[in-house]
């Protein structure tokens, strides 16, 4: 592969990898600098990428690497500088797309969305990168498996201990009353 294969890949599956980004920082600012490192990361790598074998789920691999390794440095510096002010908090909530429902239940649905978003923003990240690549990437247990080097048998426990607690979430917060 080459250099301008990986503009190609950009064009491609930009907008996927920044997404799961996105959603991994829940932070735009965060979010952007994985996605460059992502890609800079890729141009390193560029020889181990194979186009015939999904590169997207390749790319996805490395954003979750980065994004792990971040985690994991941040963690050490915080227990050796005690840092006060994390921002773990913020809620990253997607704009609906438009459709053809009346207001009320145009806002019914807005609401629901950002009461699931909510319950899925509070699970621990082991459920909640699962989640999002299953579900809003839309990618299959096989590849998800291989991005996150784990058995299948382990994403599968993760997405149904997820689901669970998004669930109970939802359940105590009166989802769809």
């Amino acid at each position: 592969m080459e250099i301008k294969d990986i503009t190609q890949l950009i064009n491609d599956h930009g907008k996927d990898i920044y997404n799961f980004c996105r959603h991994l920082t829940k932070d735009k600012e965060e979010a952007d600098e994985l996605y460059q490192d992502t890609f800079l990361k890729a141009l390193e790598l560029c020889d181990k990428i194979d186009q015939e074998n999904n590169p997207k789920s390749y790319l996805l691999s490395i954003a979750a690497k980065l994004w792990r390794n971040r985690r994991r440095k941040f963690a050490w510096r915080k227990r050796i500088v005690n840092m006060e002010h994390y921002r773990d908090d913020v809620d990253f909530e997607p704009s609906l797309s438009d459709l053809v429902l009346t207001p009320e239940d145009h806002l019914m649905e807005k609401e629901n969305l950002k009461m699931v978003i909510r319950a899925v923003n509070h699970l621990k990240e082991e459920y909640r990168v699962p989640m999002y690549l299953c579900y809003a990437a839309e990618i299959p247990l096989k590849e998800i498996s291989r991005i996150l080097k784990l058995p299948e048998g382990t994403v599968k426990s993760r997405l149904y201990k997820g689901r669970h607690e998004v669930k109970q979430y939802l359940e105590v917060n009166g989802y769809g009353r």
